[in-house]
């Protein structure tokens, strides 16, 4: 007969943010979204946040319907070759349908422990009700982070094409406002920044930019070391660089953001540190072991100097067509993922203790209940388990009710409520026996939302966890 052991006396565990954190991208014009289960399981742990991209251009003919599929006959010249750009359609907004599927991948990152970073291209055109019905509609997501009209000084955008960019700035600016008083729980991110000329330290466009510093509460710019920006509609041939393709290099992605963030400050007056929006080596440039080399001598860099300015990196993206993703879309059938090599060093940079959110391990006062505010600032429960030996079964039994995120030595594991049963064995194996091994528990919102837009969700365990740990199976007589 199976015993199964109580785990008592939980220790509460503090979440506080990473030195630098690490979020990634999940569908765009170039992939598909790919649910939190499979990027869970694939790469073993979280991340602070996903970020989605989408548009709304309500007042173009043809929404909501996706650029490509509404106006067919354009796109000659790519994604942004349209009336309106190609990510997918946003629908919210004044009449929007809250059950839509950028509302539904939302619940889906939030329910699995991480905010939700919502990357939206709109019309600056757009009335302040529109502006007023998103910010209602985004409220109940936490601290989730809209990254509005990103790249705002370039040129390829549709939003840059129809507007100059001191409207787009005044655009940012009234947003800002409204989503203040909506939803002050929304971060704000404005994403721009390319210095042409290191010995002037000027931005581009800087003069009708710089008024959406302030109002923004991330400062972001978006950086690529090489780049394949004519795909799919052009190979990329070694003797097209500058038509086809950019090299840029690890140091001047370094220079470019060092001197983004020194000018951000010089321009507002404040010090908001800097986040890479969306960083990759394009594989298409150079091939896939030059992606892997220049890719991952960025994040040792980033290990090496600890720049204090940089706050976060997104990788863009887990799943994409081309050569941009942890994974290629499998052309045989888009549900598959293909492995880059740059994946398995991915796995391993992710574990480093500068990109990881802090844990503080104290003493439990009071009943075992746990509050989710953000994926770097939640309190949980923990226990410490001792092991004599190798086991051959550790699982661990929850109460059906709960949606739990699981660390289990160094794997994440998610819980779903109508599940009772997490089998840890392989954790156990590969964290060891020379320190106790750790589990701790989270409890973000089951469906993703905060009810009534609140800051935190609190939870209480009607029960400990049970335990079955079993080191030795005995062996019945004969074969």
């Amino acid at each position: 007969m199976t015993r199964l052991k109580q785990l008592i006396s939980p220790f509460r565990v503090a979440l506080s943010p990473a030195a630098c954190s690490l979020d990634l991208g999940d569908g765009s014009e170039r992939g598909e979204y790919v649910n939190q289960d499979y990027i869970l399981t694939t790469l073993g742990r979280p991340h602070r946040a996903i970020s989605l991209m989408y548009c709304y251009y309500p007042l173009t003919r043809g929404w909501p319907k996706r650029a490509s599929l509404a106006h067919p006959k354009d796109g000659k010249k790519g994604a942004w070759d349209y009336p309106y750009d190609d990510y997918f359609p946003f629908r919210g907004g004044p009449k929007g349908d809250a059950e839509s599927g950028a509302f539904q991948q939302m619940r889906d990152i939030r329910r699995h422990g991480q905010e939700v970073t919502l990357t939206l291209t709109m019309d600056c055109a757009v009335p302040d009700g529109h502006i007023r019905a998103i910010s209602r509609q985004l409220k109940p997501y936490g601290r989730m982070r809209l990254r509005l009209n990103h790249e705002c000084d370039g040129f390829w955008f549709v939003y840059n094409k129809r507007y100059t960019y001191k409207q787009v700035a005044d655009f940012f600016v009234r947003f800002a406002g409204i989503l203040k008083q909506e939803a002050p729980n929304v971060q704000l991110i404005c994403c721009w920044g390319h210095m042409d000329d290191h010995k002037t330290g000027r931005l581009r466009h800087e003069k009708d930019l710089a008024p959406i510093l302030r109002p923004a509460d991330v400062w972001s710019a978006d950086q690529y070391v090489t780049l394949h920006y004519s795909w799919p509609l052009k190979p990329c041939e070694p003797e097209d660089r500058g038509k086809t393709h950019k090299i840029v290099g690890v140091d001047e992605v370094w220079r470019q953001l060092t001197g983004i963030h020194r000018r951000f400050t010089q321009l507002s007056g404040e010090d908001k540190g800097l986040e890479i929006g969306e960083f990759n080596t394009d594989g298409n440039v150079g091939g896939e072991s030059y992606q892997l080399s220049l890719t991952e001598n960025f994040y040792r860099r980033v290990l090496k100097e600890k720049p204090e300015f940089l706050r976060g990196i997104t990788y863009y993206q887990f799943r994409d067509r081309g050569r941009l993703g942890l994974e290629r879309e499998d052309p045989n059938n888009p549900e598959n993922g293909l492995p880059i090599p740059f994946m398995a060093v991915y796995k391993k940079i992710i574990q480093e203790s500068y990109f990881q959110p802090g844990e503080a391990w104290s003493q439990l006062k009071g009943p075992p209940t746990m509050e989710w505010r953000a994926s770097d600032d939640s309190d949980g429960l923990g226990w410490k388990i001792s092991l004599r030996g190798r086991p051959i079964f550790l699982e661990l039994s929850f109460e059906k009710k709960a949606n739990l995120m699981i660390r289990a030595g160094k794997k994440w594991l998610y819980k779903k409520p109508g599940v009772d049963l997490i089998d840890v064995t392989m954790a156990a194996l590969q964290w060891g026996t020379a320190k106790p091994f750790p589990v701790v528990v989270f409890a973000p919102p089951a469906d993703g939302m905060n009810p009534g837009g609140s800051k935190g969700v609190y939870t209480k365990l009607d029960r400990p966890p049970l335990m079955r740990l079993l080191y030795q199976w005995k062996k019945s007589k004969g074969r």
